[in-house]
């Protein structure tokens, strides 16, 4: 599909050096040159020249920041959050762009930052924080989207671009070994079939071992298998098994006519993200019970404490259900024309997924708070888009259709233990079990344009809209269960819910390029999330709890400087905004018809303001130094009817600074080359939930750095590099803010320090 939206700042893209009247990628000793080339508009351009907030980092950049799954990408992007979630660790992600995100992972509700793979939308959280394959570069674009693309974005968008099918034959192959049985193998064929047929092939495969350790519990596990009738489950957390394909097509089917077809699959097969519980309170949620039971000896001892939450984040006395069991597939199509100063673009695509999450929540040998989260989901996308120029007009049109259909079939029932020991039921009765299959459907069509028209030499105007219609249905109904688990025919409740939004979304703005080394702009743009429901069935409820929330909406105002200093050796790009956000939607825990239940509800409004400043500088010969720095200012201006919230509550997911700096240093020797790589990353104090909680993350740094050694043709190469360096202990999601109902409090946690062995060939 389409490559994602508008509204763009600077580049974190590896500088290369440019005599004067060289070309874009040579080597010399002179000036700073972009050797990304972005399509944030819709039109190839380099970073400097484009008028929107966008970051770009090529696959060279990755590779040097050793990021080779999504979870590390907040670490070098201002004001960005990629982050595993808060229920589901790495099965799903939270992402958010200057304070404008969506907290929940269920499919009830819409992203607040659109992600895209090759332009196709990614709409669920499940399977975010991928494993990485052969990517060209990624464009983080901050700032509501939608003028330019099909679907609108309210916060901003991520797109990741594939490499595409080229006349050139190319073998490659990269192996990484390190600790923790890491082990990691990328492969890439792309071959010429013939003079106007091309095929690339990427694979990957990935094994990686947990690095949170399960301690032994404090009594006999064959006593706590014979009470709790499942096996104890002692392996390490944090592990990462999966295998990942793409199959690319280009054909030149005539010199005006281009076809593109992908088909790729990818799946996970591991344990759950590292959860570590982080404190334990016996006088509140089931725990009294639990301990009072102890006592009787109905189960085995000794008594729950504070003490059975290890103050060491990278230990855990879980020990049980915690695995990841997850399937992803797509094809897609791109025919482009070529019609004169036009370009005419048809994009299709098909996606699907079906996931398993099980989950230990509460972190001890008892199963007492666990999930068993099942989701199938397919999707249907296609667009047609019409670009070109007209005198000093550039512009772009399009008409947008996304359909998608999810599932949450029926499970077999989280049994705790006191269940399986009977100690709340005689050992001849069965307690009470229902099942609740739920079935969404979403649509959304899209029309909208934009144009670029020149005033002046200097001075261009930016004007965009775009008109949107989506609808969803909800229904839902909840069957007994026989004394076996099995399903029954009896109902107990059903649910339903169908409702439909409009929007109006627009873009504009006021471009002056002084010179070839200096452009400022101004814009405003206004983006746009749809509403939903409440898909947590709760039998207790009316209409099975699938209460809608109404749609957000966010207006932006940005103000961008790009500019370049010094005979181009030092670049300097900034831009401050402001965000005025209505209806924010909260996932929050509340009381409905007297019954506790998990809500999302409408917060009334905010404002947000903030800064980003990236710059990039040439020291010397083939060494530079890139900064970049991220500061937000959020505020609620009325918090509605959410419970806890107030006007003075931090936003969740929301360091007010973010910064990243790094070095590259190329050492030229007789025998090859070696490139050296240096970075270092840091996010201040995070609150994880909308209201704050002992377990947020309080600020830290990470260091990182690579030495890698090419041989003089490049045919070969081999690297040592280093995450985490100083083996800092950190927390990446947590939950703890209702430690009076539920007792305890759980966090993800970030990896320790890992040290790898990269080894490249081209043959």
């Amino acid at each position: 599909m389409r490559a994602p939206a508008a509204h763009a700042q600077s580049v974190s893209a590896q500088p290369v050096l440019k005599k004067s009247g060289e070309t874009v990628g040579a080597r010399s000793e002179k000036r700073l040159e972009d050797i990304i080339i972005v399509t944030a508009r819709r039109r190839q351009e380099s970073l400097q020249v484009a008028p929107v907030s966008v970051v770009a980092l090529s696959g060279k950049d990755l590779e040097a920041r050793s990021v080779t799954n999504l979870r590390s990408l907040q670490n070098f992007v201002p004001n960005l959050t990629f982050a595993p979630s808060q229920n589901v660790g790495e099965a799903g992600a939270n992402v958010f762009i200057r304070g404008i995100g969506q907290e929940d992972f269920g499919v009830g509700a819409e992203a607040g930052v659109a992600v895209y793979v090759d332009g196709v939308y990614l709409p669920r959280a499940f399977g975010l924080l991928m494993n990485l394959t052969d990517v060209a570069r990624i464009e983080v674009l901050r700032g509501p989207q939608g003028t330019l693309y099909g679907k609108d974005a309210i916060g901003g968008a991520i797109n990741l671009i594939s490499t595409m099918p080229s006349p050139d034959r190319e073998r490659t192959a990269s192996v990484i070994i390190g600790q923790a049985s890491r082990a990691e193998m990328r492969a890439v064929i792309n071959e010429p079939i013939s003079r106007r047929l091309f095929a690339r092939l990427a694979a990957t495969v990935v094994n990686r071992g947990g690095y949170l350790q399960r301690l032994s519990p404090p009594v006999s596990p064959a006593l706590i298998e014979r009470v709790s009738g499942e096996p104890l489950d002692l392996g390490p957390e944090g592990g990462d098994r999966g295998q990942g394909a793409r199959l690319q097509l280009r054909w030149l089917a005539s010199d005006t006519l281009t076809a593109d077809f992908s088909i790729d699959g990818s799946r996970k097969r591991d344990r759950q993200g590292a959860i570590h519980v982080d404190l334990i309170d016996p006088r509140f949620g089931i725990f009294p019970v639990i301990n009072s039971l102890i006592g009787q000896g109905k189960l085995p001892g000794p008594q729950i404490t504070g003490a059975m939450a290890p103050d060491d984040l990278l230990k855990s006395y879980a020990g049980n259900r915690n695995f990841t069991r997850q399937d992803f597939w797509g094809v897609s199509t791109v025919l482009t024309r070529k019609l004169g100063n036009q370009s005419l673009k048809f994009i299709a695509a098909y996606r699907g997924m079906r996931s398993h999450i099980g989950t230990d929540d509460d972190g001890l040998y008892f199963d007492i708070v666990g999930s068993d989260l099942r989701a199938i989901q397919s999707q249907y996308s296609a667009e047609l888009q019409l670009s070109g120029t007209a005198g000093a007009l550039t512009y772009s049109a399009g008409i947008y259709a996304f359909d998608e259909k999810s599932k949450l079939p029926p499970f077999k029932p989280v049994l705790d233990i006191l269940f399986t020991c009977g100690c709340f039921y005689r050992p001849d009765s069965q307690p009470v079990f229902t099942i609740d299959p739920r079935r969404l459907q979403s649509a959304s069509y899209a029309g909208y344009g934009q144009g670029n028209y020149k005033l002046t030499r200097e001075l261009s105007v930016t004007l965009g809209a775009r008109l949107t219609h989506e609808r969803k249905t909800l229904d839902g109904a909840s069957y007994f269960l026989d004394g076996n688990l099995q399903p029954t025919n009896t109902l107990l409740a059903t649910g339903h819910a169908k409702d439909s939004w409009n929007s109006f979304t627009y873009r504009a703005g006021l471009e002056y390029r002084a010179n070839s080394r200096f452009m400022a702009y101004g814009s405003i743009a206004r983006g746009f999330k749809s509403g939903g429901f409440n898909v947590r069935g709760d039998t207790d409820l009316p209409n099975m709890g699938f209460t809608p929330f109404a749609p957000e909406t966010a207006l932006t105002y940005e103000v961008g400087v790009r500019s370049e200093w010094l005979d181009r050796r030092l670049r300097i790009n900034g831009t401050i905004f402001h965000t005025a956000y209505d209806d924010i939607q909260l996932r929050e825990q509340t009381i409905v018809a007297g019954q506790p239940t998990t809500l999302i509800e409408n917060a009334a409004r905010a404002r947000i303001r903030g800064a980003e400043i990236e710059l990039t500088a040439l020291v010397a010969r083939d060494f530079t130094l890139q900064a970049a720095y991220g500061h937000l200012s959020p505020r609620y201006l009325d918090v509605g009817r959410v419970p806890r919230l107030t006007l003075g509550s931090r936003f969740q997911r929301t360091p007010s600074d973010t910064l990243s700096v790094s070095m590259n240093k190329r050492i030229r020797l007789r025998t090859g080359t070696i490139e050296l790589h240096g970075d270092f990353s840091y996010r201040s104090k995070e609150q994880f939930q909308i209201t704050a909680a002992p377990n947020d993350q309080d600020g830290y740094g990470l260091f990182g750095g690579r030495i890698e050694y090419l041989e003089p043709d490049e045919l070969w190469s081999v690297a040592l590099f280093g995450t985490n360096l100083l083996d800092r202990r950190y927390r990446t999601a947590g939950r703890g803010t209702l430690i009076n109902q539920v007792g305890f409090a759980y966090s993800s946690v970030g990896p320790p320090r890992e040290i790898g062995l990269q080894v490249r060939s081209r043959f």
